[in-house]
């Protein structure tokens, strides 16, 4: 709120980045922080935030839902202010508008090249965006980047905004995870970053299994639903699916359930009661607290024993959009793997009370079933 305050009328974009890890609490302090700028947009005529234009961006269906949702409930907020990225720049551009503040939630989201099918035919969202804005306050995790046409790390987003007045906070605490949340925290990184599966960890009260049997870690979710709601299954995108056809399975042994579904009215996905019976993904959960996350690792994803390191096929993973690139470019081995194991860091981070994981592959399962957990 200070940032904004100082750098409303500075004469040039100013953008300040939040960065932090999954379940940090990045999206509920940019709520919160947008729910006090729109109220005093409208109530302190003392404050330089008075009559002040302002959005809050998300390119993720299911998070506009949450923040819609939220709208309704809330006198000083308006449907209107919470919009995906492209309808923000092509409404500016075409009405010759510059807002005042402009929030972007998940900016690792964010398009980094044209895109048809989302009618964007810039370069950069980002960029398009800071031109018809005053102040940027953005929240950024490289380690949640899910596509080669958001192709974001560090480095490019700290070229982006080096022209301009910037400020970046971290954030550090794990909060989503509860008890011994860091410890689990870290646990994850040391798989998602390093490759490794560090042999012992440490879970207090936070309820953290291995599971030999897919089925019965979904016995184990339903119990879970039925005490505290918010349980659901998750799978990585190593199950055949075509989005908008038919019905397709996540299948793991005797374990066999539906993906999820995709924009099914305005309820997200996590909140509807029917979903206990599908398996999410990192399009229907990515974002969200779940109380109970059971994770199916797919076959993609195994272990080397000599190497003692994570392994990753990339040709087994089934989400081909992740991969596509414009004509004339390539993606190389190395950036698939890495945003597979993006796509696990998110799934295996959802769970604030608990998380389970199965793995499909033999090695793998074989390493995690070896796991300490004090």
């Amino acid at each position: 709120m200070s940032f904004s305050k100082e750098q409303l009328n500075a004469g040039q974009t100013a953008v300040l980045v939040i960065q932090g890890d999954a379940g940090t609490g990045k999206s509920l302090i940019l709520q919160r922080a947008f729910a006090k700028l729109q109220r005093i947009s409208q109530q302190d005529n003392e404050s330089p935030l008075y009559k002040t234009q302002n959005y809050l961006l998300v390119n993720h269906a299911e998070m506009l839902k949450i923040y819609r949702k939220l709208a309704a409930d809330d006198p000083n907020l308006k449907k209107i202010s919470f919009m995906k990225p492209t309808s923000f720049i092509n409404t500016m551009a075409k009405k010759q508008l510059t807002a005042d503040v402009v929030f972007i939630d998940e900016a690792h989201l964010l398009l980094t090249q044209a895109d048809n099918y989302n009618k964007f035919h810039g370069n950069d969202q980002l960029q398009e965006i800071m031109k018809h804005s005053r102040v940027v306050v953005l929240v950024f995790d490289p380690y949640q980047v899910l596509k080669y046409k958001s192709h974001w790390n560090t480095d490019r987003l700290t070229n982006l905004i080096a022209a301009y007045p910037h400020e970046t906070f971290q954030l550090k605490q794990q909060y989503r995870m509860q008890a011994a949340g860091d410890h689990i925290a870290f646990w994850i990184n040391q798989l998602t970053r390093k490759r490794r599966i560090l042999p012992q960890v440490a879970s207090a009260a936070f309820d953290f299994r291995i599971f030999t049997d897919a089925q019965t870690m979904f016995q184990q979710i339903k119990n879970q639903n039925r005490k505290v709601g918010l349980s659901r299954m998750l799978a990585t995108t190593d199950f055949p699916y075509t989005v908008g056809k038919g019905t397709w399975y996540v299948q793991a042994g005797d374990f066999r359930l539906p993906w999820d579904k995709l924009d099914v009215g305005s309820e997200p996905w996590a909140l509807r009661d029917q979903t206990i019976d599908e398996v999410g993904s990192i399009y229907t959960i990515q974002g969200f607290d779940l109380n109970y996350a059971a994770v199916i690792i797919g076959p993609s994803i195994s272990y080397d024993d000599q190497a003692k390191q994570i392994t990753i096929d990339t040709t087994r993973y089934e989400d081909h959009a992740a991969f596509r690139t414009p004509a004339g470019q390539q993606i190389s081995i190395a950036d698939k793997q890495q945003i597979m194991l993006n796509a696990l860091n998110v799934l295996l981070k959802r769970g604030r009370r608990g998380l389970y994981i199965y793995a499909c592959d033999d090695k793998l399962r074989r390493q995690l079933q070896q796991l300490v957990i004090n």
